[in-house]
Order: C-alpha cells, then structure tokens, then sequence
C-alpha cells in the first residue's frame, strides 16, 4: 500500500491512477485517508444495455438460480386458466 498526500498526488495524479492498478493507493488529506480502487470493468449481456445487467451481484443471482432450476431444485407450477379463475376468485 502506498500512501501519499494530496498535493503530492495532485502533481501526478495520471501516475498514481495507473499505480492503483497494481496495488492499493491512498491519498491523506488531513486526517482523512482516501483509497484509490480500480473498477472492474464488466461486460453487459443486455442487448438492450439494461443497467440491471450492468450490476454483477444481480447476473451472479441470475446465474444462480438458472443453476437450480437446472439441478431440478426449483419446481414449477403451470397455472392453467380455471387454475388462475379459482385463485383469483372470479
């Protein structure tokens, strides 16, 4: 971990961006540590570039549930019209 100040970081800030790629920087202003993380990047398999997809714990839960329904842990339940009619009452 590299700790620098923030007048020492903000003469070369292009050089402790590219750093954090490598290992964790954190900039001291006061009292105050700042960390510097890079983001990783993550692809989107939304055609439509939906941002729910954007979110990697939400494909993660995805993917999980698709492994469950594969695994036959998940049962279904066709609800056929009269089905629907005596749940709803009508």
């Amino acid at each position: 971990m590299t700790v620098v100040s923030s007048r020492i970081f903000s003469l070369n800030p292009i050089h402790y961006l590219n750093l954090a790629r490598k290992e964790q920087i954190s900039v001291k202003r006061g009292k105050i540590l700042f960390q510097i993380m890079p983001k990783f990047q993550f692809e989107n398999p939304s055609p439509s570039n939906d941002p729910y997809y954007a979110n990697p714990k939400n494909v993660a839960e995805l993917e999980h549930r698709i492994e469950e329904i594969r695994d036959g842990n998940i049962k279904f339940t066709v609800l056929t019209p009269e089905r629907q009619k005596e749940l709803l009452g009508i």
